[in-house]
C-alpha cells in the first residue's frame, strides 16, 4: 500500500519542509538536550542559569530546581564550580576552554561560548564540561611509572655497566675494587688517565676495559709499546710519515697509530721508555690535538683519549730529568697505581681458577686444583704477577697427568719458595743482604718511591736510593 503522506511531505516545498523541522526541533528541545551526554548549562548574557542536563546536575551535584535562576557569581560563590567559565566569557565576549573543579573535588575540562544577539550583545552563553579526573589520575600514575621505568632503567644500565668493567678482572682484593670502581666513575670522562705498577699486573688489560666503559667505545683502540719499538722508528710509528720521508720508507707513506686512533682510545705503554725529543712532540699534541706525519708540512686534527702505563715511577723519572715534568703533569691526571699480586694475595686464588677455567674450555679439559696446589700458590711471590700466574697455570693444565693437579705439577720456584727462607744458614753475610734485599723490594713495591722507602724504613732517601738500586734493579 503506498504511504501518500510520505509522498506529500516528499513533494512539500524546501523551505515549508525546513519550517516544520524547525518547529519540531524548537517543540523536542528539551528531550534534545536531556540526551546529550555532556554536562551542559545555558545562561543568559548576564550570567543567570536558564537551563541544565541532567548530567550536570550529576556532575556537579546540584538540582535543576536550585540552579535555574541563580547567577553563576552565586553558584561559584556557593563552591559548586570554581572558577566560573561563563564569568571568564561575560568579561572576555569570546569563547574559552579551561581547567574546572567542582564542589566534590571533580577536575574538568570546560568550554564556553556566547551566542550573540542581532545587536552584538551576548544573549545566551552554552557551556559543556567533560570530567577529567580518571584522566589525570591515569596521567599521574603513568608519570609514576615511568619515572619508576626510568629508576629501573638507570638500575639496570649500572648494573650491566658493573658486569662490564668486571669482565676480563677478577679479583676480589680491596685494591682491586677500589681501582674498579675508580674506573667505573672515570671511564666516561676524556680525562688522561695513568696506570703505574709492575710488569704483568694487568694494565693493558685495565686500559682496554676504560676503553670498554667509555663513550668511545665504538671507536678503535690502539695500543703501542715504547719499550718494543726502537727508537728511531717510535716517531715514525706514533706520528705517521708522508712518502720518501727517509730510506726504507713505505712509497705511499704511512698512517700513524696517533692518526688511527681518532674518535677512540691510544694507549702509549712503557711511556717511560719514550725519548725526552719525542716526550716533546707527544705534550704539543695532547695540547693541540693536531699532529704533523714525518717529513710532512700538513697539520691533521686527531681526537683521542690518552692512556699510558708504566712499571717505572714517572715521578721520581721526573726529577731526575729522566722524564718531562711538563708532559708528566699533563700525564697524571688520573693516576691509578697497581699493586702487584704479592700484596693482594685474596686475588691469587680466584685469578688462577679463572685461568684453569679458560685452559678446561680451550684445549677441552677437565682439570681442577689441589688444596695443596692452592696453598703453595698462595704462598708464593709471584714477582711476575698476574702474567706469571696465568702461564703458569696454562702450563700445568696441560702437563698433569691427573685432573686433579697436585702440588708436585707446580714448577719449582713456586713449591720451593717457603723453603728458601726456613733452609739453614750458611753464611750470614749472605742470609742478612738477602734478607734486606727482600725488605728493600717489599717497601718498594709498596710505596714506589725513594721518599717512602726511606721514611717507612727510617733511612734517607739517598740510602733508599741506592738500596734500590742494588736489589730492584732500577734502569736509568
Amino acid at each position: 500500500m503506498v504511504d501518500y503522506t510520505y509522498i506529500y511531505w516528499i513533494k512539500k516545498p524546501e523551505t515549508e519542509f525546513t519550517a516544520m523541522k524547525e518547529t519540531d526541533l524548537a517543540n523536542h528541545f528539551n528531550e534534545i538536550l536531556d540526551a546529550i551526554h555532556e554536562d551542559l548549562m545555558i545562561t543568559d548574557g548576564e550570567g543567570v542559569v536558564l537551563k541544565v542536563s541532567p548530567t550536570f546536575q550529576k556532575m556537579y551535584k546540584i538540582s535543576a530546581d536550585y540552579a535555574i535562576g541563580k547567577t553563576v557569581y552565586q553558584l561559584e560563590k556557593e563552591g559548586y564550580f570554581k572558577p566560573s567559565i561563563v564569568a571568564r566569557v561575560i568579561q572576555s565576549g569570546e569563547k574559552v576552554t579551561m581547567k574546572q573543579t567542582t564542589k566534590t573535588k571533580r577536575n574538568l575540562v570546560v568550554t564556553a561560548t556566547p551566542v550573540f544577539a542581532e545587536d552584538g550583545s551576548t544573549e545566551f552563553i552554552v557551556s559543556f564540561s567533560r570530567d577529567i579526573t580518571e584522566l589525570l589520575q591515569l596521567q599521574k600514575q603513568y608519570s609514576k611509572l615511568e619515572n619508576e621505568i626510568e629508576k629501573y632503567t638507570a638500575e639496570i644500565n649500572h648494573l650491566r655497566k658493573d658486569v662490564a668493567i668486571a669482565e676480563g678482572v677478577v679479583g676480589q682484593s680491596p685494591q682491586m675494587v677500589k681501582i674498579l670502581e675508580t674506573i667505573k666513575r672515570v671511564a666516561d670522562f676524556d680525562a688522561n688517565i695513568l696506570f703505574l705498577g709492575p710488569s704483568g699486573v694487568g694494565k693493558t688489560m685495565l686500559a682496554k676495559i676504560v676503553h670498554k666503559n667509555s663513550n668511545r667505545r665504538e671507536g678503535p683502540f690502539i695500543e703501542i709499546n715504547c719499550a718494543a719499538i726502537p727508537e728511531n722508528l717510535l716517531e715514525s710509528e706514533l706520528f705517521g710519515y708522508e712518502r720518501g720521508s727517509f730510506t726504507g720508507a713505505n712509497a705511499g707513506g704511512k698512517v700513524g697509530l696517533i692518526e688511527l686512533a681518532n674518535g677512540g682510545t691510544l694507549l702509549l705503554d712503557e711511556i717511560s721508555e719514550m725519548p725526552l725529543s719525542l716526550q716533546a712532540k707527544l705534550l704539543k699534541t695532547i695540547q693541540d690535538k693536531i699532529i704533523t706525519r714525518v717529513g710532512g708540512t700538513k697539520a691533521i686534527k686527531v681526537d683521542f683519549r690518552l692512556i699510558t702505563a708504566s712499571n717505572r715511577n714517572l715521578e721520581e723519572f721526573a726529577e731526575q730529568g729522566l722524564f718531562r715534568k711538563d708532559l708528566y703533569y699533563r700525564l697524571n691526571v688520573i693516576n691509578i697505581d697497581i699493586p702487584p699480586l704479592a700484596q693482594r694475595r685474596e686475588d691469587i686464588i680466584p685469578l688462577a681458577e679463572h685461568f684453569l677455567a679458560k685452559s678446561n674450555a680451550h684445549y677441552g679439559l677437565r682439570k681442577s686444583f689441589h688444596p695443596q696446589a692452592m696453598e703453595a700458590m698462595m704462598n708464593y711471590s709471584w714477582p711476575g704477577n698476574v702474567r706469571e700466574l696465568a702461564n703458569v697455570v696454562e702450563r700445568v693444565s696441560m702437563t698433569s697427568e691427573k685432573d686433579v693437579i697436585e702440588k708436585k705439577a707446580l714448577p719449582d720456584e713456586v713449591i720451593r719458595e717457603k723453603k728458601k727462607a726456613t733452609a739453614p744458614v750458611q753464611d750470614l753475610d749472605k742470609a742478612v743482604e738477602e734478607f734486606e734485599g727482600e725488605i728493600i723490594r717489599e717497601a718498594y713495591d709498596k710505596y714506589r718511591t725513594t721518599v717512602g722507602v726511606g721514611s717507612a724504613l727510617n733511612i734517607s732517601q739517598s740510602t733508599a736510593y741506592r738500596k734500590i738500586e742494588k736489589y730492584v734493579k732500577i734502569k736509568k
